[in-house]
């Protein structure tokens, strides 16, 4: 559906009889509620707020709702941190080097290269961490960050820096491979951009759109937003 289908749905679905007698909405303004629809369709099938409680990738539906959107990024590893408030044998992805259409996170690997071995790079996933674990993982023997067999799986944590990669010393970031949802084309009228979801998804977010400004013009807002979130699909 391209985005002259999109607003003629729009004001087809505002429609309450036969003379089209819907409130008269300037062009920018369809297109700005119709992007807003898009961003919040995004959210509730990644979050899985939504009637079937699911989250990307938990269904079929919900892997279909997104594919489009989702994208994998290589980025350098760098070198070890070695300041004062960093930790110990840790890797900075600085935020900076986030893509530039980076939204939300899906999962991530990395390529390490072990201290005694540096002749046999190895892929691997990390291992999630937050400030209430980390202490128990960096001084647990058997934690994942650990080599062990030539592999291991750095502790992973998200800070106001971007990610923070913890090792144990024994290996080398070389890569960080980030998998994300990327940042939907935002779609104006007149111009070459369309709706980049899937289609089966486009009347959905036409259909979110009508519920949006149908609270905007007609209010109660809390109710419509409360039946608005039940009816997801």
């Amino acid at each position: 559906m391209t985005i002259s289908q999109m607003h003629t749905a729009v004001k087809l679905g505002l429609d309450k009889t036969e003379g089209l007698t819907y409130p008269a909405f300037e062009p920018e303004e369809l297109d700005h509620w119709i992007n807003e629809a898009i961003d919040r369709f995004i959210k509730t099938r990644y979050s899985g707020i939504n009637s079937k409680q699911e989250a990307f990738e938990q269904s079929q539906k919900r892997v279909e709702d997104l594919r489009t959107l989702v994208k994998e990024a290589r980025i350098a590893g760098g070198s070890v941190q070695t300041g004062n408030t960093d930790k110990p044998y840790s890797y900075t992805i600085p935020i900076a080097s986030f893509p530039v259409d980076y939204m939300l996170f899906l999962n991530d690997e990395v390529l390490i290269t072990p201290v005694a071995s540096p002749s046999t790079p190895i892929r691997t996933y990390t291992a999630p961490c937050t400030s209430d674990t980390y202490s128990a993982l960096i001084s647990d023997p058997y934690s994942e960050h650990r080599l062990h067999l030539d592999t291991a799986r750095p502790l992973r944590m998200f800070t106001s820096k971007g990610v923070e990669l913890i090792t144990d010393g024994q290996y080398a970031i070389t890569y960080y491979y980030m998998k994300y949802i990327c940042k939907p084309t935002v779609v104006a009228i007149g111009t070459s951009t369309d709706c980049d979801l899937p289609d089966h998804t486009h009347r959905e977010v036409v259909l979110l759109t009508v519920k949006i400004l149908t609270e905007n013009i007609e209010s109660p807002r809390y109710q419509t937003e409360s039946i608005e979130l039940t009816q997801n699909e």
